[in-house]
């Protein structure tokens, strides 16, 4: 396509001069910006002008991209939780006994996993600015499979803190990742539906591992004298070695973004860049820009974001590690929990997607994530309130509402996620409201095996997992007031201006939010 002809904003290695008229008119400061250096590689694809794009088209490049690019993010988020999820399988299958670990110390064996993550989060996030994220996921993913495939070595307490701990830096990566990945391809309101189905997997791979670790729990105990691995070290070897080919395969097959996919002609990246305008917030720069990273730092909304984090993830971070003996505690045997564990996922499944695209008809994802949290609050003082009556009183009532807590414990966090991927702009300040964000969910999942040490039955965990919901439900009404106000003021601002929000394609621009006026938070 002609640059001249298209409008596009780059004129050779500079960006067309026409474009300061346009900030000008919208009243917005591109100075920091000089040259397509500076400024989002999307500018190639870029037209001056919005354009108008026929529905069928739309739909026809959004299922392009939907086939080319959803796959890999479900895949990946499926094994990702599998390995994540083999030490609480393993608690169960003779883990503790082989290695001599005790239940304190297994507990600090789940939370050191987050030590590495803690550590690891804000390099993943500077260095997914300089690298496109898809390919350092990739590359993580293909390590952390060997890193897990290691475990099945570990013979004592030293030997898993270690090896959990690097597991950790590693997958640090994912879920900060699949939030700039998500970003770079679809629209705001495209969001949050994507982010529910690929957080769904996290259902599927509870259905998934627990089959396998079941498989092999099952194998061994028929044939104990068929290899020299136990159950556990079987099933954390045959993971390990699935996420390694996995990931290889993912850096191959999977674009950077858009405008690198070889299975988009020149015509349709115009098009999937068009699709983006609404955005403001193109698919990313490498340039670190200071006062971007800066503004992340002072943002209100960041640290909302890290207290809501911090008390709604605190108790999931115990609930993960802890799953499968909150199950054989209410009286069942081995192989009885890890197929028992497999129903929580598919209310995983149902709230993750559901709530996503709920979110994503009504455009009120604040409104669907109180309503997630809501129910998995109910599930936990249901499961609370059986309890307290006698610890084994209608066990299959309390395993209902397991399912309930435990299946919907994470999904307003997908929906905060996505609404981070669409309200959160400039790729510099992106990737720093990501490194923040994430390290404080790093804190939370360190925490909250610590949260559950009154066990088998858990009840003072239970209580301080109701308060602590209770806060983040607060946190979100008061997220989706200010955000709702923060609107109002700028559509009052665009009404007094007369400014015409058709005019010019400067949205593409790597601006914040606070720069760009046109910029609408997502309730």
């Amino acid at each position: 396509m002609d640059p001249e002809k298209s409008g596009a904003l780059v004129d050779g290695d500079k960006i067309n001069p026409g474009i300061t008229t346009h900030a000008q008119e919208l009243g917005i400061d591109v100075g920091k910006i000089q040259d397509v250096k500076g400024a989002d590689q999307v500018l190639e694809f870029a037209n001056a002008e919005a354009v108008d794009i026929p529905e069928d088209v739309n739909r026809r490049i959004l299922s392009k991209i939907d086939w080319h690019v959803m796959p890999w993010l479900c895949g990946l988020y499926v094994l990702q939780y599998i390995d994540k999820g083999v030490l609480s399988y393993a608690g169960v299958m003779g883990l503790q006994k082989e290695t001599h670990i005790n239940s304190a110390q297994y507990a600090w064996v789940g939370s050191v996993y987050y030590v590495g993550y803690i550590v690891a989060a804000p390099i993943h996030n500077r260095l997914m600015q300089r690298f496109p994220p898809a390919k350092h996921i990739a590359v993580c993913m293909t390590i952390w499979g060997a890193v897990l495939a290691c475990m099945a070595a570990c013979n004592n307490y030293a030997g898993l803190m270690v090896q959990r701990c690097f597991l950790g830096s590693l997958e640090a990566a994912v879920n900060c990742g699949f939030m700039l990945v998500t970003g770079q391809w679809y629209r705001q309101y495209e969001h949050a539906t994507r982010v529910g189905v690929w957080s769904a997997m996290v259902g599927i791979a509870s259905i998934v591992g627990g089959a396998i670790a079941y498989g092999c729990a099952a194998g061994f105990e028929a044939h104990p004298n068929s290899t020299a691995l136990t159950s556990w070290r079987i099933l954390a070897l045959c993971t390990g070695l699935v996420s390694t080919l996995y990931g290889a395969a993912m850096w191959y097959f999977l674009p950077a973004s858009c405008v690198t996919a070889k299975w988009l002609n020149h015509e349709e990246k115009v098009l999937a860049v068009e699709r983006l305008r609404g955005n403001h917030s193109g698919v990313g720069t490498k340039v670190y820009k200071r006062y971007q990273a800066v503004e992340a730092w002072l943002d209100y909304r960041t640290w909302i974001y890290v207290l809501y984090v911090l008390s709604s993830q605190i108790p999931s971070g115990g609930l993960v590690l802890l799953s499968s003996i909150l199950i054989q505690s209410l009286g069942f045997d081995t192989k009885t929990t890890l197929l028992l564990s497999m129903p929580g996922g598919l209310v995983n499944i149902l709230g993750n997607f559901g709530f996503g695209w709920l979110a994503d008809v009504t455009k009120l994802r604040s409104l669907a994530c109180i309503l997630a949290s809501l129910l998995a609050m109910f599930g936990v003082a249901l499961f609370t309130g059986l309890a307290n009556v006698t610890p084994l009183y209608d066990r299959y009532g309390q395993l209902v509402a397991y399912y309930l807590m435990y299946g919907l414990c994470s999904t307003g966090w997908f929906i905060i996620i996505s609404m981070m991927s669409s309200n959160v702009v400039g790729f510099t300040k992106k990737t720093t409201n990501n490194g923040i964000v994430f390290t404080a969910q790093g804190v939370a999942y360190f925490v909250g095996p610590q949260v559950f040490r009154d066990g088998p039955h858990y009840q003072k965990a239970k209580y301080a997992t109701i308060g602590l919901w209770v806060f983040s439900i607060f946190l979100l009404a008061l997220n989706w007031s200010l955000n709702s106000k923060e609107n109002k003021k700028r559509d009052q601002m665009v009404r007094e201006q007369g400014i015409d929000v058709h005019r010019a394609g400067v949205e593409f621009l790597d601006l914040t939010d606070k720069e760009n006026k046109l910029f609408r938070y997502v309730l």
